[in-house]
């Protein structure tokens, strides 16, 4: 009966991926290991026993899964377009029954607060890379005593290079609240409250990252809650209003008062091994010092450091340590850059790696070695033995304290690219192997645009399965309307019963996935009409799927659709449009 029911349900034959779905029951360590089984759009998510039995190596170079990804406490398998009939053939299978949810099982912290923090600085990091050049820039100005603050340009790169790093809990606002699927512009009101220089008593906090962090996710549950309350006359106003008024004495007596014990437990901490010894004091602020980037704390170091550590050293000690640990990162990163073949981070690596050897490290941290994980790592290592090297060089060296902190860097910078091109290893990501189909290389297949909007690049999306280019190439679409059209003459050869996604195969053999927001799929359904079936021929222009984008957005989901060729590994070559922004039927995507 289960077999006739998915036969049905998909309208298609599952039996050829019953051996795929055998395998990969084999490969996660058998039926006894699997505790639960879920799907969405593109992805089959379990939850194991014991993730160490799983064949993980074995299942990456298995034709017809893309990837694995393992969440701290989720083991995914990265399927592609028929991931919904794959988890059907691997429910049948193993008798586990499919929930048919996208729900995250919860994270262990630190693994969650990795994912915010990369995913809310993605979108920034091109930006930091560019400022934290021209800080770099700054910097070298000063060193070499060529910086005239009555100069007009000078005076512009110092109002550039500093205004992102002032305004940092202003964009970290905007960004958390996109990770978070809150207001934006909620979340850059929060980001103010904490760079406003009137503040009632309270110090500013222009560098702070983790109080914003915390502030915008307490706002996005009391949001959400907020909108399920009131009337849908009142949502609009009222949600946001009730909200900040929540959050704003949240922020003052709760978050800032955290934050400032922290600091302080911190500088106690570097207080009490400075007295101890320089060496120790040197090494442990070099090992916590990317960490202290991360979370937006040395920004509030650096300037009382004077104030706890009374010699002639103290006034510098931070400070150079700060910039030795910068250099190790850029070597970390150039070590990256060296060994990936990923075109994104090889992007961010280059203008990391220059702004790091200027002082600047944010820009490789949260680009390449946050996401990455073990440069970041190995960077702490690097910096911690920089530190020491520093304390040992103006110890037993000229004491000037000038050469010392260059030579300090450089050693870090050396030992970390090292270690990191010695130990780093990308991991491989594997295409599905698709059928061999008829094509001209020497034409090129035109996707036209299925919706109207604003163009995004597709690694600014808010889910790392399409931002990070694992399934396929394509471009993101923020859609100013409801209607989905199909963007050529083609198949519905996946039909997720949510209605939120679909996947498509053109005449001419591009296989294409339309993914209408960010975790849509927890509205099961809500909101969205499907006009077409699964098997179903149609038409370039044929209305395809109906949906209430200002209520999804109120229920607190972002609307930026993903357009992924997934069969990319099938083309020569696949390029998107330059517009901003597109209509209904413009070119979009194309196939070589």
């Amino acid at each position: 009966m289960a077999d006739i029911h998915a036969r049905k349900k998909w309208g298609i034959d599952m039996g050829k991926y019953d051996d795929l779905a055998k395998r990969i029951i084999e490969s996660v360590g058998g039926r006894e290991n699997i505790i639960s089984l879920t799907h969405c759009a593109t992805k089959l998510r379990f939850a194991l026993k014991d993730e160490t039995k799983a064949n993980t190596r074995g299942l990456k170079t298995m034709p017809g899964v893309i990837t694995v990804i393992q969440c701290s406490g989720q083991y995914q398998l990265v399927i592609g377009n028929h991931a919904a009939q794959v988890c059907e053939a691997v429910s049948r299978r193993s008798g586990i029954p499919d929930s048919q949810e996208c729900q995250e099982r919860k994270k262990d912290r630190i693994g969650r607060f990795a994912d915010w923090i990369s995913g809310i600085f993605a979108p920034l990091v091109c930006t930091f890379c560019a400022m934290g050049m021209l800080k770099g820039i700054q910097g070298f100005l000063l060193y070499i005593g060529l910086y005239d603050e009555n100069n007009n340009i000078c005076q512009l790169i110092t109002l550039l290079s500093d205004s992102l790093f002032y305004y940092l809990p202003v964009f970290i606002g905007a960004s958390a609240a996109r990770k978070f699927q809150t207001g934006q512009f909620t979340g850059m009101i929060i980001g103010a409250c904490f760079v406003y220089p009137y503040r009632f008593g309270m110090a500013e906090h222009p560098y702070s990252i983790l109080p914003v962090v915390l502030a915008v996710l307490a706002a996005s549950y009391i949001e959400r809650f907020w909108k399920k309350t009131l009337p849908d006359l009142l949502k609009t106003t009222f949600a946001p209003l009730l909200t900040l008024l929540c959050v704003i004495p949240l922020i003052h007596f709760v978050i800032e008062t955290a934050y400032a014990g922290l600091v302080a437990l911190i500088m106690m901490g570097i207080d009490q091994a400075y007295t101890a010894s320089p060496f120790l004091a040197a090494a442990l602020a070099g090992l916590l010092w990317p960490f202290l980037v991360i979370m937006g704390i040395h920004g509030e170091l650096v300037p009382v450091t004077p104030a706890h550590l009374n010699d002639a050293l103290a006034g510098i000690f931070l400070p150079a340590v700060g910039f030795t640990a910068s250099c190790a990162q850029a070597g970390a990163v150039l070590a990256v850059l060296l060994k990936t073949r990923d075109k994104r981070l090889c992007a961010v690596s280059i203008p990391s790696v220059i702004s790091g050897l200027f002082g600047v490290a944010e820009p490789g941290i949260y680009g390449v070695a946050l996401p990455e994980k073990k440069p970041l790592l190995i960077s702490c290592i690097g910096a911690a033995a920089g530190g020491a090297g520093l304390i040992w060089l103006r110890e037993f060296g000229s004491g000037s304290g000038q050469p010392d902190t260059p030579v300090a860097a450089g050693i870090a910078f050396v030992m970390t690219w090292i270690i990191t091109l010695v130990i780093y290893k990308q991991p491989k990501r594997e295409k599905i192997e698709f059928p061999s189909i008829p094509m001209s290389l020497d034409g090129k297949n035109i996707i036209h645009s299925p919706l109207n909007g604003k163009l995004v690049p597709l690694m600014e999306v808010g889910d790392e399965v399409f931002s990070s280019g694992v399934l396929g190439e394509g471009i993101a679409i923020e859609p100013y309307d409801g209607v989905v059209y199909a963007p050529a003459d083609c198949k519905v050869t996946t039909f997720f019963p949510t209605g939120h996604a679909i996947g498509l195969t053109t005449e001419e053999g591009v296989e294409l996935l339309i993914h209408i927001g960010v975790d849509t799929v927890q509205l099961n359904g809500k909101y969205f009409r499907p006009l077409v079936r699964q098997g179903e021929n149609l038409t370039e222009g044929q209305p395809m799927i109906k949906f209430d984008s200002r209520k999804i957005e109120e229920a607190g989901y972002n609307m930026t659709t993903s357009v992924i060729i997934t069969n990319t590994t099938d083309w020569k070559r696949v390029d998107s449009t330059k517009a901003r922004e597109t209509t209904v039927g413009d070119a979009l995507l194309f196939c070589r």
